[in-house]
C-alpha cells in the first residue's frame, strides 16, 4: 500500500470541483486516466469542460459513468470467480422497477452462494449488487481485479463522491490501497443521489460520508483537503446555505459583484408572474409533481453542477416550515434545499404563499 497517494477534496458548492478535476487530468499526458462519476448529467458536464479546456478529450483519458466502469472493468473480467454463467449482459436497475421494494426484500433472503443473489434469469446483474459482486470477486481471486486496474490506469478521478454508497465504499478502499493515484471530490451537502440502496455502510450514506472519509484519513489511507471558497454565490446566499449544515466549514464567497437585487427573498404566488418577467430567474422544483403555476421548471436534482444568475424556488412544505421557523429538524431534504439555493450567483427567491 502506498500511504497518502490518494486525496479527497471536500469542497463547497461553486468551488470549481468538476473543472478542477478536468484541469488535473489534462496535466497527465503520459499515463492512462479514468474520470468517473455517478450521474449522466455530471458526465455531460465533465465532457463539456474537457472540450472547453482542451478542444477534445485526450486519447489517454477515459470519461465513463461509474456503473459502466464497474461493469466493464470490475464485473466481467473475472466473473468466473463468482459464477459459471455466460457473460453478464448489463445492469438491471432495481429502482426503475415498479416493485423495487419487494424485489430488494426478496434478494435479501437469497444466499450469496446462489447466482440469483446477484443475477437475473436473463443474466443481468442487479444494480444493488454490482459493487458487492466485484468486492467479493476481488477477495476470492486474491486481488486480480485491483491488480488488473493497476496495469490499466495510473490515475482515477472521481467526481461527486457523496453519491457513492453501500459496497462502493469498500471498492473505494481497495482503490485507496492500490498503486493507482486517486483524486476524488465531495460535497456532503449535495448528496441528492445514491448509487444504490444497499444496507451495507448505511451509516455513511449521503451527507454522512464525511464520517467515513475521516475514518479513512485516520487510517492514513487518504489526505483530505478542504476548499471553502465559492466563486458562484454571493455571501448572502452562502450564509443561508451554510446554516443548513452547521457542522461543516463555513463558505467564503469570492463573488463580490453587486446587482440591484441580491440575496434571499420570499414572494407570494400572486407576484410570481411579475417577478419572472422582471428578473428572469431559472425556476427550480422538487419534482415534476410540484405545482409551478404553469411555468417551466427544472428538478432540483438535475440542476446540480449548474450555475444561474437567479433562481426562483417552489419549495416543499418542509422547506416552507424551515423558512418560517429556522428549525433544521423541519427542513426535510436539506441536501435538495442546499443544491437549489447554491445554483444562484445573485439572488434566490422562494414562493411562500
Amino acid at each position: 500500500m502506498l500511504l497518502n497517494k490518494s486525496k479527497v477534496i471536500v469542497a463547497c458548492a461553486g468551488s470549481g470541483k468538476t473543472k478542477g478535476i478536468v484541469e488535473e487530468a489534462l496535466k497527465l499526458r503520459k499515463q492512462k486516466v479514468l474520470v468517473t462519476t455517478y450521474t449522466n448529467e455530471n458526465i455531460d458536464q465533465i465532457i463539456t469542460f474537457f472540450i472547453e479546456k482542451n478542444g477534445c478529450i485526450p486519447a489517454n483519458v477515459t470519461v465513463q459513468p461509474w456503473f459502466s466502469f464497474l461493469l466493464r472493468e470490475g464485473v466481467r473480467p473475472y466473473q468466473n470467480q463468482m459464477t459459471q454463467r455466460g457473460r453478464v449482459k448489463s445492469i438491471f436497475f432495481i429502482e426503475n422497477t415498479k416493485d423495487a421494494g419487494k424485489l430488494k426484500k426478496k434478494l435479501r433472503y437469497i444466499p450469496e452462494s446462489q447466482d440469483s443473489h446477484y443475477l437475473t434469469e436473463k443474466n443481468y446483474i442487479y444494480s444493488d449488487k454490482v459493487s458487492k459482486f466485484i468486492y467479493k470477486c476481488d477477495k476470492r481471486s486474491k486481488g486480480l481485479i485491483s491488480k488488473r486496474l493497476e496495469k490499466i490506469y495510473g490515475s482515477i478521478f472521481i467526481d461527486e463522491l457523496q453519491d457513492f454508497a453501500g459496497y462502493d465504499l469498500d471498492l473505494l478502499e481497495i482503490l485507496f490501497n492500490s498503486h493507482i493515484n486517486i483524486l476524488a471530490v465531495v460535497d456532503p451537502r449535495q448528496a441528492t443521489f445514491s448509487t444504490n440502496t444497499a444496507q451495507k455502510n448505511r451509516q455513511y450514506k449521503k451527507s454522512k460520508i464525511y464520517l467515513w472519509l475521516n475514518g479513512e484519513k485516520s487510517k492514513n489511507k487518504i489526505k483530505i483537503e478542504e476548499k471553502n471558497d465559492c466563486y458562484r454565490c454571493n455571501q448572502q446566499i452562502c450564509n443561508f446555505a451554510d446554516k443548513l449544515f452547521p457542522d461543516l466549514p463555513r463558505t467564503v464567497s469570492k463573488n463580490t459583484r453587486l446587482t440591484k437585487h441580491d440575496g434571499i427573498f420570499c414572494i407570494s404566488s400572486e407576484e410570481v408572474s411579475a417577478y419572472i418577467s422582471r428578473y428572469k430567474p431559472t425556476i427550480l422544483r422538487y419534482s415534476k409533481k410540484t405545482n409551478t403555476l404553469g411555468f417551466p421548471a427544472i428538478n432540483i436534482g438535475l440542476s446540480k453542477g449548474r450555475t444561474y444568475d437567479r433562481v426562483l424556488i417552489f419549495p416543499t412544505n418542509p422547506m416552507l416550515e424551515y423558512l418560517k421557523t429556522k428549525e433544521l429538524s423541519k427542513a426535510g431534504d436539506k441536501t435538495k434545499l442546499y443544491v437549489a439555493v447554491t445554483r444562484a450567483k445573485y439572488s434566490v427567491a422562494f414562493v411562500v404563499e
